[in-house]
């Protein structure tokens, strides 16, 4: 591995963490061991012995078109069709690579997509009625995570996909915790 990537991992690395406490926060379960990997992300041990992995995903414009969205028209984030346009197409894609790839690693896979450009609250209620829409894929878990807030909050919003169980939005662990400390 080259330094390149080297840094590359550390990034995802401390992107992962947040969903970590958020998810621990929501469902009470820790993944355990974290084994390195490539394909998905990130490979768990739990307890149990079962192995799970995680695969992050950012969803953001290019950050060219978003500089001057911003500048010539004012437009801080994209539309929230844009944003559900972007979701199906990102999972559909790491489908195909789930099941080229990242089965040969560990079966069950969680995938989450992180919001960078924008936020829940433009995208949750266009998932209003789409519940069965993310039964088809191979993932184990399905999650939308905005780290919009991040910087200002110090934690992350999830919003489950699927299975039912998870559906729907999830705040932040303490939300009425003031932005910039």
């Amino acid at each position: 591995m080259n330094n390149k990537e080297i840094g590359k991992k550390e990034v995802e690395r401390m992107e992962l963490a947040p969903f970590l406490d958020a998810y621990k926060h929501i469902t009470g379960k820790d993944f355990g061991f974290c084994w390195g990997s490539e394909s998905p992300d990130f490979i768990f041990e739990q307890d149990t012995g079962e192995k799970i992995g995680i695969e992050l995903t950012k969803i953001m414009r290019d950050p060219r078109d978003q500089f001057w969205e911003r500048i010539l028209i004012h437009k801080e984030e994209p539309n929230s069709y844009e944003s559900l346009e972007t979701i199906f197409h990102l999972i559909g894609k790491k489908e195909q690579a789930r099941k080229q790839r990242y089965v040969k690693s560990v079966e069950d896979t969680i995938l989450v997509l992180q919001i960078m450009d924008g936020s829940l609250d433009t995208i949750a209620p266009m998932m209003e009625g789409l519940e069965e829409d993310f039964k088809g894929y191979g993932f184990k878990e399905i999650w939308l995570a905005d780290y919009s807030g991040l910087e200002a909050y110090g934690d992350i919003e999830l919003f489950g996909l699927y299975p039912a169980e998870i559906y729907g939005f999830h705040e932040r662990p303490w939300p009425d915790g003031k932005p910039y400390g």
